[in-house]
């Protein structure tokens, strides 16, 4: 886990020492263990350099930067790492958990031996020999920059998941790219500026959250998912691949949950391998807890460490505290409780928002950084319970979508289409039912809006090009699954996008922010690939309980008691509580009569980018409800800070907040 970044191009850079120096700066958060540097010449000369002022004053057309955590090969692992007569360079974030048998492979096929222990070497042996197709043998969370020194191609690749970020941006007048694993990173190049982007925007309102490959700044984009981008020699983009498997067809046969538990514990074991402590988030909930019983068996042992964080028990939720404690004792593991400040909690949650750099309708966001904070402590590498709901199904609106697609199997579509309600989830529901099989059903259970809806509410953008935009957040994801059922590329989708951009986003910065690595054994893509096999309505079945995969898994891998209580038919299926904020409570009570003046008053900016009577509408309509839907307004909360601090550059100290 590191961060990188460089800039590949025809055009010499100005200052290139200066400009390394940035790059570096502004990634060290996410690698305080050291630093490297390449410098590329114009004619192909090539400068290796553990710091910034080994670069001297060379002309230079192209940087590779690296900021490392060291987890894997601490003795022989710094990058950027060379290949093949030193025409091979790569700068990679992230870690190949199957890279031990992807080396016994290579090392049957080639003679040259491996210099040293780490993943690393193994990606660029992996791209000698299989080329950028190579890259779906990685079975692993990566981001990384690749420089074919002999081609004087740049390639850029994003793990088929998408748990590592990564931005990339052309330089100015197409003069070359810019690439970091964070934005903040192509911001200290001075290549982008700090445009907003009417189309991300209206994505934001939509999804809240921003798919790939676009972001909320005009001049920054993302590597999707699973694809590699090549850019030649004069830093253009030529090529696009998408080199990940295939969308998995239905299993002929049902795949027992004693085999799937069995490729789980497989799966936890693989992304246990590190050369330094590993630890793990819990919360008590199913999903961390399953993480947990499988480190046991995997070499974790008793005496594992663990981390949960909550609030005392209040009206609007239920402390997470004393149930993490009760699963530790069960799990036999050294856990370290941590009791949030909620009175302070809405006045630092701003602290979040920078962190994560993208603006993110999560609450939870701050707890998590808070945790990873205490962790780091004590490990260099947690697992968690993320990305367990997703491929199963396990939020109610995955099963609001299973019910309107039998209903709309039925009685049709185009009558639903044209029904309208105040209610989010009756709304999101009732899009559903009138969506035709397209990606309007991937895109709809997300928002209660349609999608020209979005669109026409921001400025600068209009209806019909917002709807084509949002569509397209989820439209490469709807092609890719052709030959699965409508649930199953729904969930598909939402893999891709929600999980991508949002939650694992979300994971990858917070913990990042203080130097700590977080991996997520639940989208290990072996195991991915085994659950997405199944048929959609068999992993939401109307007649059982949600998640019953997950809760079949917990009667298999879980120590009986806490398996019982967890499970138990006396205890409804208590999903993950994923460290609960109780957001929509304090927005109501926080903030009283001043949401509409924060979101759309006279010190606002939300105004200058999205119409005010959307924004005054979506207040009073929250407002006035008597149920707790409050993500869309807490997203215009959210994306009001963001602007504040980002855009405006206000100080934290100076953001709106509320009181708990």
């Amino acid at each position: 886990m590191c961060g990188i970044a460089g800039v590949w191009g025809a055009q010499p850079l100005t200052r290139p020492q200066r400009l390394a120096e940035r790059l570096s700066r502004s990634l060290a958060h996410r690698g305080p263990d050291g630093e490297g540097f390449l410098g590329i010449g114009g004619t192909g000369e090539l400068y290796f350099s553990r710091s910034s002022a080994g670069l001297g004053d060379r002309v230079l057309t192209g940087l590779l930067v690296h900021r490392r955590l060291s987890i894997i090969d601490l003795m022989t692992g710094d990058q950027p790492m060379a290949l093949a007569g030193e025409r091979l360079w790569i700068v990679f974030n992230g870690e190949i958990y199957n890279y031990p048998a992807l080396k016994r492979e290579i090392s049957s096929l080639e003679p040259d031996p491996f210099r040293t222990t780490s993943d690393t070497e193994v990606i660029l042996r992996v791209y000698r020999r299989f080329g950028v197709e190579g890259f779906r043998r990685l079975n692993g969370m990566f981001a990384f920059a690749l420089f074919d020194a002999d081609r004087r191609e740049l390639i850029l690749a994003r793990d088929p998941v998408g748990v590592k970020p990564l931005y990339w941006s052309m330089t100015g007048a197409g003069a070359g790219v810019a690439f970091a694993s964070e934005i903040r990173g192509l911001q200290a190049s001075e290549f982008v500026d700090r445009e907003i982007s009417p189309e991300g925007l209206a994505q934001f309102l939509f999804y809240r959250f921003v798919p790939s490959p676009g972001t909320i700044w005009r001049q920054v984009r993302k590597v999707p998912p699973g694809y590699a981008l090549r850019f030649g020699a004069d830093g253009r983009c030529i090529a696009e691949v998408d080199f990940a498997d295939p969308a998995p067809v239905p299993a002929p046969i049902a795949i027992s949950l004693d085999d799937l538990a069995e490729r789980f514990r497989e799966a936890v074991s693989r992304q246990m391998l590190s050369d330094v402590p590993v630890g793990a988030f819990l919360s008590g909930g199913v999903d961390s807890s399953l993480v947990v019983a499988a480190m046991r068996t995997a070499g974790g042992g008793p005496g594992a460490t663990t981390f949960g964080i909550g609030f005392p028990a209040e009206p609007e939720v239920t402390s997470e505290l004393p149930l993490a404690m009760r699963a530790s004792r069960l799990l036999g593991t050294s856990h370290e409780s941590v009791e949030e400040d909620a009175g302070t909690y809405f006045t630092r949650f701003a602290e979040a928002i920078l962190q994560v750099e993208e603006p993110l309708a999560e609450p939870a966001m701050l707890l998590l950084s808070d945790l990873a904070a205490v962790a780091v402590r004590r490990v260099k590498v947690v697992l968690t319970g993320q990305g367990a709901d997703e491929p199963l199904g396990g939020y109610p609106r995955h099963q609001a979508v299973r019910l309107a697609l039998l209903l709309s199997s039925v009685l049709g579509n185009k009558a639903w289409a044209r029904l309208t309600t105040g209610h989010e989830r009756a709304a999101r529901f009732l899009r559903v039912l009138g969506a035709a099989s397209s990606p309007i059903r991937a895109a709809a259970p997300f928002s209660p809006l349609a999608p020209e809806e979005a669109g026409a509410a921001v400025r600068g953008c209009g209806a019909e090009t917002g709807r084509a935009v949002i569509l397209n957040g989820v439209e490469r994801w709807w092609r890719r699954s052709e030959g699965m059922d409508d649930l199953a590329r729904i969930l598909y989708a939402d893999v891709r996008t929600s999980l991508a951009e949002d939650l694992l986003l979300k994971g990858d910065k917070t913990a990042m922010a203080h130097g700590l690595e977080s991996r997520v054994p639940f989208l290990d893509l072996e195991y991915l690939r085994l659950l997405e096999s199944i048929p959609g309505p068999h992993r939401i079945p109307l007649w059982r309980r949600r998640k019953w995969i997950q809760l079949g898994l917990a009667q298999r891998v879980l120590p009986a008691a806490l398996a019982r209580e967890l499970t138990g038919s006396r205890n409804p299926f208590r999903r993950k509580l994923a460290f609960e904020v109780p957001m929509a409570g304090w927005l109501r009570k926080g903030f009283g009569d001043r949401l509409q003046d924060v979101i759309a008053g006279p010190r606002s900016m939300l105004p200058q980018f999205v119409d005010r009577a959307f924004l005054l509408r979506t207040c009073e309509r929250y407002l006035r409800s008597r149920h707790q839907a409050f993500r869309n307004v807490f997203a215009l909360y959210v994306l009001e800070v963001w602007l504040r601090a980002l855009v405006g550059r206000v100080p934290v100290a100076e953001l709106p907040a509320a009181t708990a």
